[in-house]
């Protein structure tokens, strides 16, 4: 089944906290078989995991993390989507907006893919939606 959704890492961490945005996890429990994430994001939440302390919530975020791996599919970064990113990165260059650079990659993944980007931090992918093709979603509001 094609993936429609591309969850940013603002999104998944929702699932791991103490007091989650209920919302969130009820779209995501009704779109999970349509849900995917970035290498990206499975980086970030790989390195997120890893720069904290020792101790129980360090545990429970890599047992959160281990199960996500067998539950949800990972895009890829491509060759393809590195050619798009590029080019969203030289267009914020040029408007001399700031991007981050995980965010350029996280963005240039739903686009080559096809898929809409679900996050919070709307304001983060304004610039690139301007010039691209994204498609942008806040479970949050929804």
């Amino acid at each position: 089944m094609k993936k429609t959704y591309l969850l940013d890492t603002n999104i998944v961490s929702e699932f791991v906290k103490i007091k989650p945005n209920e919302q969130v996890l009820a779209l995501y429990e009704a779109r999970k078989n349509l849900c995917a994430i970035s290498s990206i994001t499975w980086q970030e939440m790989t390195r997120g995991v890893k720069r904290m302390p020792e101790g129980k919530r360090r545990n429970t975020i890599q047992n959160f993390i281990d199960k996500l791996e067998e539950n949800i599919d990972v895009i890829p970064y491509d060759k393809f989507t590195a050619r798009i990113c590029g080019e969203i990165q030289a267009d914020a260059e040029k408007t001399r907006k700031s991007l981050s650079c995980y965010d350029s990659q996280i963005a240039a993944t739903a686009v080559s893919n096809g898929m809409v980007l679900v996050t919070h931090n709307l304001d983060d992918f304004t610039s690139i939606k301007e010039k691209t093709f994204l498609r942008v979603e806040d479970w949050f509001t929804e």
